[in-house]
């Protein structure tokens, strides 16, 4: 995933990335943060580059989840890892921390994928 600029990688596909924020009955809210009625990212390819301080890394590429062209408040939003309904409730609480690392591509080398994904059968292709 690429948020602000950032790498990150999520604990789960894109589609499975949960709100952290905690509802009304005290439960941690069960909506994805992949919302279709807002602005979508884009699978592309990038190049794998290094830490500041890392060996550089053999040339190539990997899949990332691009957000970057979208508006800077949705991307905060992803950040804070919260759906729509609680970016717009900032008061509510959040129930877990959000699952996101700050990609190092050595340490999640077994995470880079060198394709695109493949869309489901039932939707469109997003890019």
């Amino acid at each position: 995933m690429r948020i602000l600029l950032t790498h990150y990688l999520g604990e789960s596909p894109v589609e499975d990335i949960r709100c952290i924020a905690q509802t009304r009955r005290r439960h941690r809210c069960a909506q994805p943060i992949l919302d279709p009625a807002h602005p979508a990212g884009r699978w592309t390819l990038l190049p794998i580059q290094p830490h500041r301080g890392q060996l550089a890394l053999p040339g190539g590429s990997m899949a990332v989840y691009d957000l970057n062209h979208l508006p800077y408040a949705e991307q905060l939003r992803w950040r804070a890892q919260r759906c729509t309904t609680h970016t717009a409730a900032p008061a509510a609480a959040d129930l877990a921390l959000a699952d996101w690392q700050p990609l190092d591509p050595l340490l999640h080398a077994a995470h880079l994928h060198t394709r695109l994904p493949n869309p489901a059968p039932d939707q469109p292709h997003r890019r």
